[in-house]
């Protein structure tokens, strides 16, 4: 079985968030054309904000507040100490196969 990021998964996203005690809306920004600017996701609870590009992330980063246990704002709350995992998965990933000569 595998997930992947797609909008068919943003509402469950959204029923887990409403269902943690996120108040949830969307804000567009100007119109272009006929066509609105892609929203901004934003939920907010015990008055912190998170605002992502979509369901996912936003589910994403409230799950980090949560790891966290954030009790007051403080610069870089969200970090978590430890080894760079991201270093060292870009280190181990296999070399690009786009096919593009380097």
């Amino acid at each position: 079985m595998s997930l992947s990021g797609h909008a068919n998964v943003y509402n469950t996203c959204l029923r887990i968030l409403r269902q943690r005690g996120y108040a949830l809306r969307l804000e567009y920004g100007a119109s272009v054309g006929e066509e609105y600017e892609s929203p901004l996701w934003i939920a907010e609870k015990n008055g912190f904000r998170f605002m992502a590009d979509n369901a996912i992330e936003l589910l994403g980063l409230t799950a980090v507040f949560e790891f966290v246990k954030l009790t007051k704002n403080e610069p870089y709350w969200w970090s978590v100490n430890g080894p760079d995992i991201w270093d060292e998965l870009q280190s181990a990933a296999p070399p690009s196969s786009s096919g593009e000569a380097e």
